[in-house]
């Protein structure tokens, strides 16, 4: 276990909701497919594309519209497979792919790694972004990691579930467990326009919970939308709503984001 300070789990709360029960639409462009197979992901050294992330937000102060894009905070970045065989973290044949992000924005590095099933993983999936809280690392003393996340079932047909990573952090002042859990769902095959091409995505579904004991009434979630080509071996969206933190400490809100594939070579 981890220890932390009881601010560190209201960050953690309070920064970790992105996602309502509905699911992404990507557009009109974007129809329910019928996919005949499901390929494993087999990512290509030296393979770019280049992205648009925006800023999401909820349509009033009160989130009672769904969560839209802020088109004025649109930046572009290119993203490259580098390598496609290393060992990281117990696990080899990894690939590490590279996003290059604007100054003063730090570069992102992702790590995927697929089993024999085809059961993709990604490392700190779904928990990574709450490292963009200075404030919380530096009351952690560290930046929130927790593995390997069982990220995608890319073989399994829609609707199958499962436990993608269970973790436990423990606060100091109160003794207090915090309990980190994020549950998937393998969700309907769609197609995502990208430039003109129209590329079939597999999609999943993640809800990422942080909670305490029964009596604290303390909960944050976050949910995370992601689209992926099995013919491109490459994830086309991932989307990260709007936050929020429902409890007896604090009621707050705030933004997400949204990652979108916006050409390929």
């Amino acid at each position: 276990m981890k220890n932390l300070y009881i601010a560190v789990f209201i960050a953690l709360a309070a920064s970790s909701t992105f996602i309502s029960s509905c699911s992404y639409n990507p557009g009109p462009n974007s129809v329910p497919v019928d996919t005949s197979h499901y390929s494993k992901l087999t990512f290509k050294k030296d393979f770019h594309a280049r992205y648009d992330i925006f800023v999401v937000d909820t349509a009033d102060k009160n989130g009672n519209n769904v969560d839209h894009r802020i088109d004025s905070t649109r930046i572009n970045v290119q993203e490259i497979v580098v390598d496609t065989g290393i060992t990281y973290k117990g696990k080899t044949n990894v690939a590490r792919v590279v996003t290059y992000m604007p100054a003063p924005n730090k570069n992102d590095t992702g790590y995927f790694y697929q089993d024999p099933n085809g059961d993709l993983y990604r490392y700190n999936y779904g928990f990574s972004i709450l490292n963009q809280y200075t404030f919380l690392t530096q009351a952690i003393g560290h930046d929130i990691d927790v593995g390997w996340v069982l990220a995608a079932k890319i073989e399994a047909p829609s609707g199958t579930t499962w436990v993608a990573k269970i973790d436990t952090e423990h606060i100091q002042a109160p003794q207090l467990d915090v309990f980190l859990t994020s549950q998937a769902t393998m969700k309907d095959d769609t197609t995502i326009l990208v430039g003109t091409e129209t590329i079939k995505a597999r999609h999943v579904q993640h809800k990422v919970t942080a909670s305490t004991p029964p009596g604290i009434a303390e909960t944050g979630e976050v949910n995370i939308d992601s689209y992926m080509s099995a013919d491109l071996s490459a994830v086309l969206i991932d989307f990260f709503r709007h936050s929020t933190l429902q409890g007896q400490l604090s009621n707050s809100k705030t933004q997400g984001k949204i990652k979108i594939m916006t050409s390929h070579n």
